[in-house]
């Protein structure tokens, strides 16, 4: 169901390592219930040999934690899947366990392994994603934790810390400058302030300004560089889809098929990525100073159509033009897109 938030200002946390590329075997587990279903534990020789994945597989394969091998013998040695302290509505930030050791009751929901979690976020949409109004010192970042696939300014192909802009850069329509700041880096900043220790952040741009949402689906022309991405992001190490953050609507205003197109474009991005398990996709509205506020009603009923779809509220924002948000209404839905996701993850 839609709902709406205000805002909060989210302290920086330390400082942890960027995490490795690597392939990534098996599904990551959905969003669920505390703990999860314990894997089965290595066999009776123990040394070599580790647990598999518990009820569902672990974004690393599914082998268990160190603790596995050694004495092992039996089935229920370690816990490959969730681990037994899991967040409810997220992942678990613990796997494995001692030899012989069962799992954690019930549900899915972890990252089994004992790795830290790689929670990857889309921010998609176009110009007011994209970011126009002019970056501000305060806008910067240097915690590693919080990382981008390339981003304005930094090196295309890689894992790099996050600083706005986060998309590439100019945009389609030559609006989104180098200098500007988006939504996604105050969204990223505020995850941080939740972030479970040891975990990172990963925010994946595909925003272009003036685009209609017919660009980001399948035949649209911005659609394979979408899907590029996404093949680039998802075999990171522990790597899990965790989801959307979406501004668009400018160029649909008050289209009456564009709320399904949202959900075309959800179920391609979820495909994309390889999983079964639903991601909160939030929608912001649209600026009530701006051209396309009456593209709002749209934008709750395409969150309606979502399975845990969600939109955020532009009230208290304002516009640099007839279209745009300025600085501080920037940071405001940022920072809103930020608690919702909290909210939803359950972190």
């Amino acid at each position: 169901m839609a709902s709406r938030i205000g805002q909060t200002v989210a302290p920086l946390l330390s400082l942890a390592a960027i995490l490795a590329v690597a392939s990534c075997s098996s599904e990551p587990s959905p969003p669920g219930t505390v703990g999860g279903a314990a894997g089965t534990g290595g066999g009776a020789s123990g040394a070599s040999q580790s647990g598999t994945g518990g009820q569902l597989p672990a974004p690393s394969g599914g082998s268990s934690a160190a603790g596995n091998s050694g004495s092992g013998g039996g089935s229920g040695a370690g816990i490959g899947g969730a681990g037994a302290g899991g967040l409810a509505g997220n992942t678990a930030t613990a796997g494995g366990g001692t030899a012989g050791g069962g799992g954690g009751s019930g549900g899915s929901g972890g990252s089994g392994g004992g790795g830290p979690v790689f929670h990857i976020f889309m921010l998609m949409g176009q110009s007011n994603m994209a970011g126009v109004a002019m970056a501000e010192e305060g806008d910067k970042n240097t915690d590693p934790r919080l990382l981008v696939w390339g981003g304005c300014n930094q090196p295309d192909g890689q894992w790099n810390t996050a600083n706005p802009p986060l998309s590439d850069c100019p945009g389609g329509s030559g609006i989104n400058l180098s200098s500007s700041v988006d939504p996604g880096i105050w969204f990223g900043k505020t995850l941080l302030e939740k972030l479970p220790a040891g975990h990172t952040i990963g925010l994946v741009g595909t925003a272009e300004s003036g685009e209609s949402i017919n660009t980001f689906i399948s035949g649209g022309e911005h659609h394979e560089r979408i899907l590029e991405k996404i093949a680039a992001v998802k075999g990171a190490e522990n790597a899990r889809f965790a989801g959307i953050i979406f501004h668009q609507g400018e160029s649909d205003n008050t289209s009456e098929t564009w709320p399904g197109k949202v959900v075309q474009l959800y179920d391609e991005v979820k495909a994309a990525f390889g999983v079964s398990y639903e991601v909160p996709f939030i929608l912001g509205e649209l600026p009530a100073g701006g051209c396309c506020s009456a593209h709002n009603v749209r934008i709750h009923e395409a969150a309606d159509l979502l399975p845990m779809g969600s939109w955020i509220s532009q009230d208290g924002t304002e516009v640099m033009d007839a279209y745009h948000f300025d600085h501080a209404s920037v940071l405001i839905m940022g920072k809103r897109y930020g608690e919702k996701m909290i909210e939803q993850l359950g972190w």
